[in-house]
């Protein structure tokens, strides 16, 4: 039960910074840079902080499940 709350605890902080950085990231550059820009240029920084925190909530659920 440990490990499982504690990957959704780091799940959800990454999901949410990884939220937060994509919103001000597009927020300064919003006539410029679009989601198809940001991902081929590589300047989506929080694009994967995000996908890292929902792959990390779906791995807590796994380990959840796994431990009953």
């Amino acid at each position: 039960m440990l490990p499982s709350i504690f990957l959704w605890g780091f799940g959800l902080l990454l999901a949410a910074w990884g939220f937060y950085r994509m919103k001000t990231d597009f927020k300064n550059n919003q006539g410029k840079n679009n989601l198809i820009q940001m991902m081929l240029t590589g300047q989506a920084s929080g694009i994967g902080q995000f996908a890292s925190g929902i792959a990390m909530i779906i791995i807590g659920f796994v380990v959840l499940y796994m431990n009953k």
